[in-house]
């Protein structure tokens, strides 16, 4: 089966495992690529509609305390202002006045999200998504690793939680290069994770990085992997980006367009979940790549000078001091613009409070 023959055959089925490397493999060029594109964008129109999400952000909620971090994040650096450490954590009236300011800016979802605190239960974030949803309507979903109980799960399912997230951002099945970039995280307890939110019935959310040296084949078996959880509902492509005075400080830059081709693929397989990549700057390249939700490409809420954060203090970014400590970014303003641009919808309240100001 020649390439045009498989991507008319993907507009009404799931791909395979081999379809999706052939894919990979025959979309070297611009042109190919676009063609791919074209049939995962029909199919997120057909399967889940014109409206693309803008989740709201709030962090850090926990700390990271994996030792030693992982090699290509700012907790490895030796910059003195690391992204998520204890200096970074937000209390509870914090969270709740960022997640109040959220809500006034039309977005409906926000994502409470932390480092992994090795050995925890999970008791602040049942705190944090308690204090949020008694002040605000906000949906709610978490990223914090795997320092969630069984029982915490069962409690913010109980709660009304949309989805909880188990990053591996590395093939899983790829222990050998999950041990060379994250050398002291627990890939058996991100797995037991994903497990256990499968199992107790929320959503389930995880995070692929392209470009960490994994093969199309290690990327392929990763969204295979995923694939197997019944209640698997947000997929996100992360694309590597150097972080300063890391150990991969030197490591190259990954391309957006392989970032993007990774979600078209992913839109082929999994046809019907919300599918994001990180970068709003972006954002018209991932639509017409079937991507139909991004998270900090709305408001977000966290330290200043976060060493994570600032890089969201960009061109086309609203900041607001909230105090000497934290900020309020909002990116509606750009992205709005961006997304309307080309061709897709906001959801209504977000329309209502910004399509007049783009």
């Amino acid at each position: 089966m020649g390439f045009d023959d498989v991507l008319k055959n993907a507009e009404e089925n799931e791909i395979t495992k081999e379809e999706a490397l052939y894919l990979f493999k025959e979309t070297g060029r611009y042109d190919k690529a676009l063609k791919l594109f074209e049939i995962a964008s029909r199919v997120r129109d057909d399967e889940i509609g014109n409206e693309f999400k803008l989740d709201g952000f709030i962090g850090l909620i926990t700390h990271c305390t994996v030792d030693p971090p992982c090699r290509y994040c700012w907790n490895s650096s030796t910059i003195n202002r690391s992204g998520f450490g204890i200096e970074s954590v937000l209390a509870i009236d914090e969270i709740v006045e960022g997640a109040r300011l959220i809500e006034e800016t039309g977005i409906s979802m926000v994502e409470l999200g932390g480092g992994t605190t090795v050995g925890s239960s999970g008791e602040k974030v049942i705190k944090a998504v308690k204090a949020v949803k008694k002040a605000t309507n906000l949906s709610i979903w978490i990223n914090v690793g795997p320092a969630l109980s069984e029982s915490t799960l069962r409690e913010l399912k109980r709660l009304g939680v949309a989805e909880v997230c188990s990053s591996f951002e590395v093939n899983p099945l790829n222990e050998r290069l999950f041990k060379e970039v994250k050398p002291g995280d627990d890939l058996d307890a991100r797995k037991k994770l994903a497990e256990m939110i499968n199992d107790v019935g929320l959503g389930y959310a995880s995070v692929l990085m392209c470009g960490l040296g994994e093969s199309y084949e290690n990327r392929v078996d990763h969204m295979f992997y995923l694939k197997q959880f019944e209640n698997f509902k947000y997929f996100l492509i992360t694309w590597f980006h150097p972080v300063p005075r890391t150990p991969m400080a030197n490591y190259p830059l990954t391309s957006p367009l392989e970032a993007a081709k990774t979600a078209a693929i992913g839109r082929l397989i999994f046809r019907d979940i919300d599918i994001h990549i990180s970068g709003y700057e972006h954002i018209p390249l991932w639509i017409m790549a079937g991507v139909n939700r991004v998270v900090h490409a709305g408001a977000s809420v966290h330290r200043v000078r976060n060493g994570a954060g600032a890089r969201w203090h960009t061109i086309g970014a609203e900041v607001k001091h909230i105090n000497d400590r934290l900020n309020f970014v909002n990116l509606l303003p750009t992205t709005v613009k961006f997304i309307t641009g080309a061709g897709m919808e906001v959801e209504p309240e977000i329309e209502r409070r910004w399509i007049n100001e783009v």
